[in-house]
């Protein structure tokens, strides 16, 4: 009998730990799921806030587009030839000098700003894509993209596709653009 006992005993404690053991996961897991439903309602009231904030109608926007400062555009060398333009330029100089670079966006920006002026195209010699243009020695006489050689900053006049005029210098290509 006193074994029959001490078997309940054990019996008994063994429940009451199995129960105070999933009592106690069990409280657990309720803290767990409360802390992550409390981050989630946090989150969601901070989106909301920084959502309204952010679409105050009291302040104007300026949908107007302004003029861009550098209206030419760049191309590849190898669409210099081809292009819808009927007249324009395309200037040749490697991009990668800020000097250069620097020189020639001042030349081009006050030639646009005359009132008639022709389309212009830059192309950035220093560019993998046009290193086979580039030359020790320039080709004036170019009359296709093939023979284009490309020795220093170089302005070309086309006219409906066609070489016009080919200079090279930064004082020549200064005058002709002025």
């Amino acid at each position: 009998m006193a074994n029959n006992r001490q078997y309940r005993r054990k019996m008994h404690q063994k429940v009451d730990s199995m129960s105070s053991s999933f009592s106690s996961e069990f409280s657990k897991v309720i803290k767990i799921l409360f802390v992550i439903i409390l981050v989630l309602v946090i989150f969601y009231f901070l989106t909301v806030y920084i959502l309204e904030k952010g679409d105050d109608t009291s302040t104007v926007i300026n949908t107007t587009p302004s003029e861009a400062d550098i209206q030419y555009q760049e191309i590849l060398a190898g669409n210099s030839f081809s292009m819808k333009d009927d007249h324009y330029y395309v200037l040749y100089y490697d991009m990668s000098s800020d000097n250069l670079k620097s020189i020639y966006t001042n030349i081009i920006t006050t030639y646009e700003d005359k009132e008639n002026h022709d389309s212009i195209y830059t192309v950035d010699m220093s560019s993998a894509f046009n290193n086979k243009f580039i030359s020790d020695i320039s080709n004036p006489k170019v009359n296709k993209i093939d023979e284009l050689k490309i020795a220093e900053p170089t302005l070309i006049e086309f006219e409906d596709g066609n070489v016009i005029n080919y200079i090279e210098g930064e004082d020549l290509i200064k005058n002709e653009l002025s």
